[in-house]
């Protein structure tokens, strides 16, 4: 077929494709214009830049154009245009507004273009505190909340139906492609860069590193939190494992259960969570039950296991009304009060367990399946009190590290402290056991 005899014939310089690469200031793309002047030369000798526009233009008129978006509204630049590619680069500069608003933008009247749109965004894990000076969006971690939070592992579709005006229904599908160092093929280039990266504080070394969302600077466990080695891909508990529970509550704020598990030397597994909202204490209880009876840790009408629980569960609600705890024992749930006397230590529990793992070389003391995607955030996340350093600050969001508190305070007294009821199930022998943690990546170092 001759380009005269296509269906969509195109003139030499007619195509109307436009890409738009932005970042927050015009500085910020000197370097990837420069890089990107040599790599079009070569694809093609013919094409012109504009310096005024800051645009590539080929000979098939197809437009690469540098903008920046500084000021707020400075989205209102590019209302009325169409992008064929809009890329945003460093997107945890921009604010959510902006990137909304511009890739609204990517569309285009051609047929032929149209199948090829697509929006893509590159970005290093923020690293800010949120409490310290002035920030240069309004949400700092709003990247992290829409792209990272629904699939933390990345290299997951995620799907979004949307409805149409003649009621259609059509999947607008996006995906978070986590990229570390390692992952680039010059190795010199890799080992030079890990090396400088390796004298930073551990904060910047998790981030620019190990690609952690969740670090910040003055994180509480900082110096002992490590993503690699405290979170394992889920495998299915030994039955000779003591299992227990821990829950933090909350209604109008977030409440979470976890289940955890002692292995035979006392290391901590957080293997599930549970996690509720503006529901009462009937309600979560049914849904703990339904989750138990699954796991296989209920029988004669009863969970087989117990545990800590925020001291609210057992206030009294009016004259007649029955505590929390209540509501969960008429269900056959039991729970026992949560040592809640010093924060403090507490927190040290929880450092103590994740600093136990001998330079790397045995399992940690604490670690956390990593489908518990709300505890791996949580974690990280906690910065410590201005009032004492030895305690964790309070913040809004704190539930799962609450409850990963109670939960350690109550593993402190080892697996003879936690009873469970006996199990019909067969119990399998250490061979079992060695097979299956071998089986999923853990044992020794994670």
């Amino acid at each position: 077929m001759t380009v005269r005899d296509h269906p969509y014939p195109l003139e030499r310089g007619a195509s109307v494709g436009w890409a738009l690469y932005l970042r927050r200031t015009h500085p910020m793309l000197q370097q990837v214009i420069s890089k990107m002047r040599i790599a079009l030369l070569r694809i093609d000798p013919g094409v012109v830049f504009s310096v005024k526009d800051s645009t590539f233009t080929l000979t098939s008129g197809f437009k690469y154009q540098f903008g920046q978006v500084q000021h707020k509204n400075d989205w209102e630049n590019y209302f009325s245009n169409e992008y064929t590619i809009i890329c945003f680069d460093e997107l945890v500069a921009f604010e959510e507004e902006q990137y909304d608003q511009i890739s609204g933008r990517c569309r285009t009247t051609d047929p032929v273009l149209r199948p090829m749109k697509k929006i893509r965004a590159m970005s290093n894990p923020l690293m800010r505190r949120e409490e310290s000076g002035r920030e240069t969006v309004s949400d700092p971690h709003w990247v992290r909340r829409r792209f990272v939070d629904p699939a933390p592992m990345g290299r997951v579709t995620i799907s979004k139906e949307i409805k149409m005006s003649d009621g259609s229904i059509e999947q607008y599908t996006s995906i978070y492609l986590p990229a570390k160092l390692r992952d680039n093929p010059d190795r010199e280039f890799v080992k030079d860069y890990e090396k400088t990266l390796r004298s930073k504080p551990k904060h910047i070394v998790r981030a620019m590193l190990d690609g952690d969302w969740y670090a910040v600077a003055g994180g509480h466990y900082e110096d002992c939190w490590s993503p690699d080695i405290h979170v394992c891909r889920p495998f299915k508990i030994p039955d000779e494992w003591p299992q227990f529970r821990a829950m933090d509550w909350g209604f109008k704020t977030w409440g979470c259960i976890g289940f955890f598990a002692l292995d035979e030397d006392d290391n901590l597994f957080m293997h599930r969570e549970l996690n509720f909202r503006m529901q009462d204490a009937a309600v979560v209880g049914k849904r703990l039950k339904s989750q138990e009876q699954k796991l296989g840790l209920w029988s004669g009408g009863r969970s087989r296991i117990t545990g800590p629980a925020d001291t609210q569960l057992w206030e009294q609600r009016g004259n007649v009304g029955r505590s929390k705890s209540a509501e969960f024992a008429a269900l056959g749930i039991s729970w026992e009060k949560a040592d809640k006397k010093s924060r403090a230590d507490n927190a040290a529990r929880i450092t103590q367990r994740l600093s136990d793992h001998e330079n790397r070389t045995q399992t940690p003391g604490l670690v956390i399946f990593s489908s518990c995607h709300e505890m791996i955030k949580c974690i990280p996340q906690m910065q410590t009190s201005g009032d004492n350093p030895e305690e964790p600050a309070k913040n809004p969001n704190d539930h799962w590290h609450d409850m990963m508190m109670y939960a350690c305070a109550f593993a402190s007294n080892g697996s003879r402290g936690i009873s469970m009821r006996s199990s019909s199930k067969r119990r399998r022998t250490g061979d079992d056991t060695m097979r299956e943690r071998g089986q999923h990546g853990y044992g020794g170092t994670l």
